[in-house]
């Protein structure tokens, strides 16, 4: 209403050059070379505007923003002793074809239930600070929870309001686990798996397995590691 029309004013042009091939080559090796790279120190290293490169990284190049995945760290002899358990199991398979059928896979996870603030999330408008603050807890409570299960049975989940050692996790699965698999069918030939864990390789739940599972279970150090 400034101008005193309502009709559509000229508009300014002055991101146009965004649009030219040797800007969308400079933003296209810049990212190549430095895909991690964010948008504000490339301004800085190019003296291109932020509105520049990210109109010519969605527009131009179609690029999108990937977040990466946490995953189990892998060393150098994973690679082989991975492929070695794999030719075991399927050398195992073809005289057992029911194999797979007979191995309760388990497995726990931490769960943290004291709650998490996304400070990106909470936002106080006003002219000046209002000095607002979130209390957060030193040490966050937190559960551990198993389950188990075969391609046709599921057993879980267990909840420990506590840290997982070998004395809890052998007590699980003497008065948690046993009572419930030992009612299967097939638990003379049931195969139980758990990973390496710092629970799992305590001397007293090796003992205990190789008690209850007639020295047919995978893991760390054992009769399958």
């Amino acid at each position: 209403m400034t101008t005193g029309s309502v009709c559509d004013t000229e508009r300014s042009e002055r991101h146009s050059s965004s649009r030219s091939p040797e800007i969308v080559d400079i933003v296209r090796e810049m990212f190549t070379q430095s895909p991690e790279t964010s948008i504000r120190k490339a301004s800085l290293d190019t003296g291109l505007t932020y509105y520049t490169i990210h109109s010519d990284l969605k527009k131009e190049l179609n690029y999108r923003v990937w977040k990466p995945h946490l995953v189990q760290q892998i060393f150098p002899e994973d690679c082989d002793i991975r492929m070695e358990f794999s030719e075991i199991m399927l050398g195992w398979k073809d005289d057992w074809p029911e194999l797979f059928d007979n191995i309760l896979w388990s497995d726990e996870a931490i769960f943290h239930v004291g709650g998490f603030v996304n400070r990106h999330n909470c936002h106080y408008w006003g002219d000046q600070d209002p000095g607002m603050t979130i209390e957060k807890m030193q040490s966050q409570p937190k559960i551990v929870v198993w389950c188990g299960f075969t391609s046709t049975k599921f057993i879980g989940p267990y909840v420990l309001h506590d840290t997982m050692n070998g004395e809890r996790y052998l007590k699980m699965l003497k008065n948690f686990v046993w009572p419930v698999i030992s009612q299967w069918s097939n638990i003379d030939e049931l195969i139980f798996m758990h990973d390496g864990a710092p629970p799992h390789y305590a001397r007293t739940v090796w003992n205990w397995l190789d008690n209850n599972f007639s020295l047919k279970w995978i893991g760390r150090t054992g009769p399958t590691s």
